[in-house]
């Protein structure tokens, strides 16, 4: 059975790393794995600080996605890149035809291929994307102008780059992880993609990605995207200046968070009033700054989206009023279209975020591939365990083994000695001569006491019993020899 046509998303962002796995399926794209791991530092306003930190974290996800498929490893992912290290430049590439031409691909194919020859990339950086503006021919302009017959045509064009020693480690970070890049999309190019509708793009519309280090401004106008750029502050600039009043950092996002701004009751360390000086105050200061990337791109803006994870903040829809008046504001924390999922548990609302959704949307080539088969376990294999070690049995005749006759056993025993007042003396007189009377007794007081236990047991016990009275009657005339003879 082959490997569907998996499609693996990553985002790496400064509070966490996000991957998720999709399928398109008849009903549309149709996530099957989701995870997420913390990021603790190692990658800062969107750059990776530390590869080798990075390349664990990516590893520890992988895994955790892995552990939602069906026997398949994970090769290679579509990535999305932003932060400080990124930004827009704008190229035109202008030719000229000797007379009236018309527009086919192949000259649309070769301003495109002038574009990147001719574009000088600033030292230090690198081209990540290309983004078509408009085609202008004359006083005429459009998106599409093949088959138009000219005398002239310029492309307009904004070129993404962004520094190489970002792209470096970034890479280094997944080639040690052993995952390949499949392909990476700007991060402000795919939100806007999810996010905005025509209507927003059409009339004139700043894409506001409010994320934990930076915020992200694209302006579109006309259905296309005019400029890009990246503001280095964010969330935790409010996190932070809660934590400056002795609180604990994890206790400053909870407050953040759940707290927003004007919040009628909340209960905290932090008074109200506080709460909202500080709230209000940076966001003033990254809405000031917003308000001026719009005025340098010189277009018409009618409304503002806000996305990323600094669109959660309760009432921010009142902070845009107050410091950008006259545009209309929407809070985008989810895709336009909805997404089918099939992880049980199923998805908390807006745990996917548009730009995760957008990689899986533009992904094209499948990330997985099939793991090695396990060869079959065999009965021996199964039961090795179980089954006890059985020996051969060896069938022989047994000689039976006759039994040894026995000795009689031979009791020695010692009569009670008594002694005269003479023997007292003689043993005083001659310790030695005593020794050796008592070794001539001792072995003149063994007698048998039984016979043949085996044969006739009655006859044994009365050859036994005539055989004791004459041993005895014999032990003590000697014993009386004995004592004579002293």
């Amino acid at each position: 059975m082959g490997v569907k046509n998996y499609i693996v998303a990553i985002e790496l962002g400064s509070s966490k790393i996000a991957g998720a796995v999709g399928v398109e399926s008849i009903e549309g794209m149709n996530v099957i794995a989701y995870a997420n791991e913390p990021v603790n530092g190692f990658i800062s306003k969107g750059v990776v600080k530390n590869i080798d930190e990075t390349s664990i974290c990516l590893s520890s996800l992988i895994n955790k996605l892995e552990g939602q498929l069906d026997e398949v490893s994970i090769k290679k992912a579509y990535v999305a890149i932003g932060g400080m290290s990124m930004k827009s430049v704008k190229s035109t590439v202008k030719i000229e035809f000797d007379e009236f031409t018309k527009i086919t691909q192949n000259i649309i194919d070769d301003m495109a291929i002038e574009n990147d020859n001719l574009f000088a990339v600033p030292e230090g950086y690198q081209k990540v994307q290309v983004i078509t503006q408009e085609y202008k021919m004359g006083g005429d302009s459009s998106i599409n102008p093949i088959g138009m017959s000219v005398r002239q045509i310029e492309g307009n064009y904004i070129n993404i780059i962004i520094k190489e020693q970002f792209v470096k480690q970034l890479e280094e970070s997944f080639n040690l992880a052993d995952i390949e890049i499949a392909k990476s999309f700007s991060t402000a190019k795919i939100n806007a993609e999810q996010i905005l509708s025509d209507e927003e793009k059409r009339d004139g519309c700043a894409l506001v990605d409010i994320g934990a280090e930076t915020t992200t401004v694209s302006i579109f106008s006309n259905n296309i995207m005019r400029k890009l750029s990246v503001i280095p502050l964010g969330g935790y600039n409010i996190t932070r200046d809660f934590s400056a009043e002795h609180i604990s950092m994890a206790d400053a996002e909870t407050l953040k968070v759940h707290a927003g701004y004007n919040a009628e009751r909340f209960e905290s360390c932090i008074d109200k009033e506080l709460r909202d000086n500080i709230i209000g105050a940076r966001m003033a200061e990254i809405l000031q700054n917003v308000n001026h990337q719009i005025k340098r791109s010189g277009e018409n803006i009618a409304c503002a989206v806000i996305t990323g994870g600094g669109a959660r903040l309760k009432n921010i829809e009142t902070l845009f009023v107050e410091n950008m008046p006259g545009l209309r504001t929407r809070i985008a924390t989810e895709p336009l279209i909805e997404f089918n999922s099939s992880i049980e548990p199923k998805l908390r609302k807006g745990e996917i975020s548009s730009t995760l959704y957008g990689l899986l949307k533009n992904g094209k080539e499948g990330c997985c591939q099939e793991l090695p088969p396990t060869p079959p376990a065999t009965m021996q294999d199964m039961f090795e365990e179980k089954q006890p070690e059985v020996k051969p049995v060896v069938e022989q005749s047994q000689p039976v083994v006759k039994e040894e006759e026995k000795a009689p056993i031979v009791v020695t025993a010692t009569a009670p000695e008594t002694k005269t007042i003479t023997e007292e003396k003689e043993e005083k007189k001659a310790p030695e001569k005593k020794t050796e009377k008592e070794k001539s007794k001792s072995k003149g007081r063994t007698f048998g006491l039984f016979g043949d236990l085996f044969g006739n047991l009655g006859a044994t016990l009365k050859q036994g019993a005539k055989d004791i009275i004459e041993n005895a009657t014999r032990e003590e005339e000697d014993y009386n020899e004995e004592d004579n003879e002293l």
